[in-house]
């Protein structure tokens, strides 16, 4: 594995986990932890990760950041199992404000543009 492709798949493990640890990283992809640092330093200036230093330190990622919109937030989940809670019990379905507008994100998010 090359250095962009580890880097990128560094940034797919902490969208996933939104939390890692540098010494976990590097056992992770084989490398040593200043290997691994060398990469977060490269990613900071690109992608909106930052480290964190102490006991429940690593890096993180920022918490409305996903690549490529492949993973949904936690409030755009749950505004879909609401949907579907409703839709199984076949109920009427009432939304706040704030939950009608992220189905409409989530909507445009995820529907390909017509040409």
């Amino acid at each position: 594995m090359g250095t962009a492709e580890r880097r990128t798949e560094i940034m797919r493990v902490l969208c996933r986990r939104r939390h890692e640890t540098i010494s976990n990283l590097a056992e992770e992809f084989g490398v040593s932890t200043r290997t691994i640092l060398r990469d977060i330093e490269v990613l900071s200036v690109m992608e909106p990760i930052y480290t964190q230093c102490g006991r429940y330190g690593g890096v993180f990622v920022t918490d409305d950041y996903s690549m490529s919109r492949m993973y949904m937030t936690d409030k755009e989940l749950s505004v879909l199992h609401k949907l579907s809670k409703f839709a199984d019990e076949k109920a009427v379905c009432n939304l706040s404000m704030e939950e009608n507008n992220l189905l409409k994100f989530i909507i445009s998010q995820y529907t390909k543009q017509k040409n």
